[in-house]
Parts: C-alpha cells; sequence; structure tokens
C-alpha cells in the first residue's frame, strides 16, 4: 500500500540528528518566531473508497457542494473531471477540490482502489489558492501527517477533535509548501499533458465566478455577453460541459452558498435569501426545501446532520 511504501523506516532525520542542527546559546533570546495568522478548518469527515465503481455515488454524477474536498489516491489512479478541466490523479497523488466545483471521476486504472477522502470547512485563505486544480504528490511528511489524522478522527472526545483539526492544519501547510517549491514545473508538466495549467479557467469556472460575483446572478445573455460568445453557444457549450443547463447550474450554486452561510454564518435566513439571488424569503424557503428536503431554519438547526449529509 502507498503508505506503508512512502513511511518505510529511515527516510526522515532522526531526532538525534536535528538536535545537532539547533545553537546552544547562552542566554537564549526572548524573542522568537511569531505565528502567522491563518484559517483552521472545521466540521471535518473522513471516509473511504475501495472501488472505482463507489466513487461517483451517492449522487452517481457530478457532485457540487459547498466544502472543501481533499482526495488523497493512495491506490490506483482515476482522472477527476473538476469543472470542465480533466485531471489525471495517479497513485500517491492527492488532488483538492474547491467549494461549488463540480466534480466526477472516470478512467480509472483498476476496480480496486483505496482513495481517503476528507471534507472539511474553512473560511476563504487566499493561500490555499494555489491548490485549485493542481495535484500534488504525496510526500513523506504528509503521508505522516495523514496517517495521524486518521488515527485520531477514528478516536472520539474533544481532545482528538482538536488534534484532528490541527494535524489537518498541518497537512494542508505541507501540501501549499510542497506545491510552492515544485507549482512551476508541475504547471509546465500539465500543459505539456494536456492537463490544466495554473491559472488556466475552463469555461465553468468563468461562469461560476460571473455567478458568484454579484447578489442577483446575471443573465444567459449578459454572461455570454462577458466571454464573448452567444448566448445559444454558451448554452450548448454548458450543456455538454457538465451535462445540465447553465440555469439549473446557476440556481444550484446559488442554493449551495446559501447551504454554507446556514452553517458557516450568524446571518438571519431573510439575508441569505436576498445575498443569494432570491427575491424573497419565500422563494428561496421553496427552492431550499425542494432541493434538500428541509427549510433553511431546521437545515441550520441541524437537519442535515439527521439526514447524514457529508
Amino acid at each position: 500500500m502507498f503508505l506503508t511504501k512512502i513511511t518505510a523506516p529511515g527516510e526522515a532525520p532522526s531526532l538525534e540528528k536535528l538536535l545537532a542542527l539547533l545553537p546552544s546559546p547562552v542566554r537564549p533570546p526572548l524573542v522568537g518566531r511569531r505565528a502567522a495568522p491563518f484559517s483552521l478548518p472545521d466540521n471535518i469527515i473522513c471516509f473511504c473508497r475501495r472501488s472505482a465503481s463507489d466513487l461517483n455515488r451517492p449522487q452517481r454524477g457530478r457532485a457540487l457542494h459547498h466544502r472543501f474536498v481533499l482526495i488523497l489516491a493512495l491506490r490506483t489512479g482515476v482522472t477527476v473531471r473538476v469543472d470542465d478541466n480533466d485531471i489525471s490523479l495517479r497513485e500517491g497523488q492527492g488532488l483538492l477540490v474547491f467549494p461549488f466545483q463540480f466534480h466526477d471521476y472516470m478512467d480509472a486504472q483498476r476496480d480496486a482502489l483505496q482513495w481517503l477522502f476528507i471534507t472539511f470547512d474553512m473560511v476563504n485563505d487566499p493561500s490555499i489558492e494555489t491548490l485549485r486544480y493542481q495535484p500534488f504528490d504525496i510526500t513523506p511528511p504528509m503521508a505522516r501527517a495523514v496517517t495521524d489524522l486518521v488515527a485520531a478522527y477514528l478516536k472520539t472526545g474533544a481532545a482528538t477533535d482538536d488534534l484532528t483539526t490541527l494535524l489537518l492544519a498541518l497537512l494542508l501547510m505541507h501540501i501549499k509548501r510542497s506545491r510552492a517549491t515544485s507549482g512551476r514545473k508541475r504547471a509546465v508538466a500539465n500543459a505539456a499533458q494536456g492537463g490544466v495549467a495554473a491559472g488556466g479557467a475552463g469555461l465553468m469556472t468563468k461562469v461560476n465566478e460571473l455567478a458568484e460575483n454579484r447578489s442577483l446572478p446575471p443573465s444567459v445573455k449578459e454572461m455570454a455577453s462577458a466571454l464573448g460568445i452567444s448566448a445559444s453557444h454558451l448554452r450548448t457549450r454548458f450543456r455538454e460541459s457538465c451535462g445540465v443547463s447553465i440555469g439549473r447550474h446557476v440556481r444550484r450554486l446559488r442554493l449551495e452558498k446559501a447551504r454554507g452561510l446556514l452553517r458557516l454564518s450568524s446571518r438571519r435566513v431573510s439575508e441569505i435569501a436576498e445575498m443569494c439571488g432570491f427575491l424573497s424569503i419565500y422563494t428561496f424557503s421553496r427552492a431550499f426545501h425542494a432541493a434538500y428536503g428541509v427549510p433553511p431554519l431546521e437545515y441550520r438547526k441541524g437537519a442535515h446532520i439527521q439526514k447524514g449529509e457529508r
């Protein structure tokens, strides 16, 4: 198994060797390294997929939600389609899917696999944007953090919950550091293989940006004008790209944004409805109930937990 191979003894420096690199001052300084402000992940869920045929369940199609999804391909490679970009994820690699991104899976090398999924909420962190659409190699420090994280997650109690949060934050920090050192090389390789270059944005990504930058979603005609194509061409290309109409997609984006705000903020339901482009709280409540099976207020009170939502 990948984690067994990558965490083999002798790959990390021993504590004794590390201590030899530390100074031995007569008077230790009182001012040291300061912690930079950073966001902590919250509401963490870990689960494992063991067969390629299970990857697209329960949606059996393109998933879209308001949480981060960290995918670690520990055994067997698969192509992950994120928005309208095909990303080849090899065994021993990982990928972070951002909130409000469509994603599904195809072209598995074989049905038997072992993929770890870590889903979580987190407030906006600009430094994590470098990971969008960018696969990364799972390094030994990442593998050790993953092992400790899963061990902590399987235990219960407030102390282990805090430890799980901190270990995931450490894992994300390792991933960002890895991307910072190899991002340019990876982007060139992805472009050569027909993948997504850093900063590249496909049609769905551009539509998402247009839809999210204003409280009232733009019309198809306005979006087409901004993209420099006709409205009919935009409708056709979008349906071919993700299998749904652009209008339905934008509506779902608004509902997913509302669902995230209900969980992560204390704003009034009426305020959330307005922020997400619904003309009235009644229209919003009907649409939310139809999409998720519970009214917005009940969802905020925890009805989604009883329904087993991830």
